[in-house]
C-alpha cells in the first residue's frame, strides 16, 4: 500500500512539472502574438461604435450609410482599404444602443480601451458567479481563458455581457431569487437569440419569475423603442435579423444547422427554415431537460444553464464567439455528476474549452490549448485512460489541421448599394464572394459539434440520476 501511494505521488509530481514547463512555454508563444494579442484587435468593436454613432446623430445603425463611411474612417485594418464597398452590420438589437452611442461621443482609441476594460470586467465577475455555484475557480478560469478570455476579447462582442447575465441568473436561481433570476435573464437578451430559451426556461417552469421577467422585457422594448421608434424596432425584428440570418448561412465562421446545410448545397431559404425549426427544437430540449436536471442535481441553476447551451446546438445563427454559452452548463456537471456521466461532461467540456478556428489559424495557441485541457483533467481528476485518450486525441486533432493551415480569407465586396440599403446587403455579397471554404472548414468544427453532443448526453444523464445519488 505505501509502495503504491509513492508510485501514485510520483506520478503526480512529474505529471505537475510536465504541465509546469508546458505552460511557462505556452506564455512564451501568448507573448509572441504581438499585434494578434486579443486586446489590440477587438474587430467588431469598431462595427458597434459607428452604429452607436449613427444612432446618436439620429441615423439608422442598420443602413449602409452611415454605417460604411464611419468604418472606413476609424479602421485601421487593411481589408477596408482594399475593399471600398465593405460594410460590417451592428445586428444588435435597439436596446443594446445607449453604452454604444455614448463610447461614440469619445474618440474611438479611447472608447476601445474602455471596451476592453468593460469586458475584462464582464470575465472576471463571471468567474465569482461560478464560484458562487460551487464551481472551483481555478476550473471556471481554465474552462473560460480561451472561449471567453481570448476569442471574445478578441471579438470586442457584446456576448461577455451575456454570459456574466447568464452565469448570475444561475447563482440567483441558486440561491432562491426568482425575481433577481429573471432580470439576469431578461439580460441575456443583449444578444436575443441567446436569451431567448433562458427567459422561456424561467418564465414556464419558475412561475415566481413571471411578472419579473414581463416587467425586465418590458423595460428593455420601451428602451429600444424610445431610441429607433416602434417602427425601427419592427424593423429590427422583420428585416435586419432574418437579413442578417441569410447573409451568414454560408459564412465559414458559422457553426449553425442553415450553415450545415447550405455547405451541403441546400438552397439559402429551405436552409434557414430548417435552422429555425432545429432552434425550436432545441429551445425546447433545453427546457425540458434544463427543468429535470434542475431537480434531479439539485442544482437550480441548471434551469437557465441548459437552455442557454442548446442555443447554440444546430439553430440558423451560431456564430464562433456563441460557442462560449455552453461552458457553465458543462462545468456544473462536471462537478456534479458521478461516473460515466461525469467523465462525458469533462469530455464535452474539454472539447468546447477550444477555440478549434482560432488555434487553427494561429499555431502560437497550441501550447496554450494543450496547457488548459491538461491542467483541466488533472484538476477535475478525469479517469487515467479517458483522460489521457481525450488529451492525445485534442493534441493530435489540433496538430493535423495545423499541417494545413487555411489560406488568408480574403473577398471584396461586388455590387452597388444605396445609402439606405441595410448593410447586411453588402456583407452578403462579401460572403458570397468569400465562398464556402474547403472541406477543413468542416472538419475544424466537428470537435466542437461533438463536445455539444457530448454535454447533450450528459444533460440528459442529469435529467436521469436518481435523487438519492446526485451530489447537493
Amino acid at each position: 500500500m505505501t509502495l503504491t501511494l509513492r508510485t501514485m505521488k510520483a506520478s503526480r509530481g512529474v505529471l505537475f512539472v510536465a504541465l509546469a514547463l508546458l505552460g511557462i512555454a505556452a506564455l512564451r508563444d501568448l507573448a509572441r502574438l504581438g499585434d494578434a494579442l486579443p486586446w489590440r484587435q477587438l474587430y467588431d468593436f469598431g462595427d458597434f461604435y459607428c452604429a452607436g454613432a449613427a444612432l446618436d446623430r439620429g441615423a439608422d445603425p442598420y443602413r449602409y450609410e452611415p454605417l460604411h463611411r464611419c468604418e472606413h474612417a476609424i479602421s485601421t485594418n487593411p481589408v477596408f482599404r482594399s475593399d471600398a464597398q465593405r460594410v460590417v452590420p451592428a445586428p444588435l438589437p435597439p436596446y443594446d444602443f445607449p453604452p454604444f452611442m455614448l463610447a461614440a461621443r469619445l474618440p474611438f482609441t479611447q472608447a476601445r480601451a474602455i471596451d476592453v476594460a468593460a469586458i475584462v470586467v464582464a470575465l472576471l465577475l463571471a468567474l465569482c458567479g461560478l464560484a458562487l455555484v460551487a464551481v472551483p475557480l481555478d476550473v471556471a478560469a481554465l474552462a473560460l481563458v480561451l472561449p471567453a478570455g481570448y476569442v471574445l476579447l478578441n471579438a470586442g462582442q457584446v456576448v461577455p455581457f451575456a454570459l456574466v447575465a447568464l452565469i448570475f441568473c444561475g447563482v440567483a436561481l441558486a440561491r432562491g431569487r426568482p425575481r433577481l433570476a429573471a432580470i439576469f435573464a431578461a439580460l441575456t437578451a443583449v444578444e436575443p437569440h441567446l436569451g431567448i430559451p433562458v427567459c422561456l426556461a424561467l418564465f414556464i417552469c419558475a412561475p415566481r419569475t413571471r411578472v419579473s421577467l414581463l416587467a425586465a422585457a418590458a423595460a428593455l422594448i420601451t428602451i429600444g423603442a424610445l431610441l429607433v421608434g416602434i417602427a425601427g424596432f419592427a424593423e429590427f425584428v422583420t428585416r435586419v435579423l432574418p437579413a442578417q440570418a441569410a447573409s451568414e448561412a454560408g459564412y465559414v465562421y458559422q457553426y449553425s444547422f442553415a450553415y450545415l446545410l447550405r455547405t451541403a448545397g441546400v438552397p439559402t431559404g429551405p436552409a434557414l427554415f430548417s435552422g429555425e425549426l432545429s432552434y425550436v427544437v432545441m429551445l425546447t430540449v433545453g427546457i425540458v431537460l434544463g427543468s429535470r436536471a434542475a431537480q434531479r442535481v439539485g442544482r437550480p441553476e441548471l434551469l437557465a444553464y441548459i437552455p442557454a447551451a442548446c442555443s447554440i446546438v444546430a439553430g440558423p445563427y451560431v456564430h464562433m464567439v456563441d460557442l462560449a454559452f455552453a461552458i457553465p452548463a458543462a462545468l456544473v456537471l462536471t462537478v456534479s455528476l458521478r461516473g460515466t456521466a461525469r467523465e462525458v461532461a469533462i469530455a464535452a467540456l474539454c472539447l468546447l474549452t477550444v477555440p478549434w478556428i482560432p488555434v487553427w489559424i494561429t499555431k502560437k495557441l497550441f501550447l496554450a490549448t494543450l496547457f488548459v485541457v491538461g491542467a483541466l483533467l488533472v484538476r477535475l481528476r478525469s479517469r487515467a485512460i479517458a483522460g489521457t485518450a481525450l488529451f492525445l486525441g485534442i493534441a493530435v486533432a489540433i496538430y493535423l489541421l495545423e499541417l494545413t493551415p487555411p489560406p488568408p480569407l480574403l473577398a471584396t465586396t461586388i455590387g452597388r448599394f444605396a445609402p439606405t440599403d441595410l448593410a447586411q446587403h453588402a456583407w452578403s455579397a462579401y460572403v458570397e464572394q468569400l465562398g464556402s471554404g474547403t472541406v477543413l472548414w468542416l472538419l475544424v468544427k466537428l470537435p466542437t459539434w461533438l463536445g455539444l453532443a457530448s454535454l447533450l448526453a450528459a444533460c440528459w444523464a442529469a435529467s436521469r440520476t436518481p435523487r438519492r445519488t446526485a451530489q447537493a
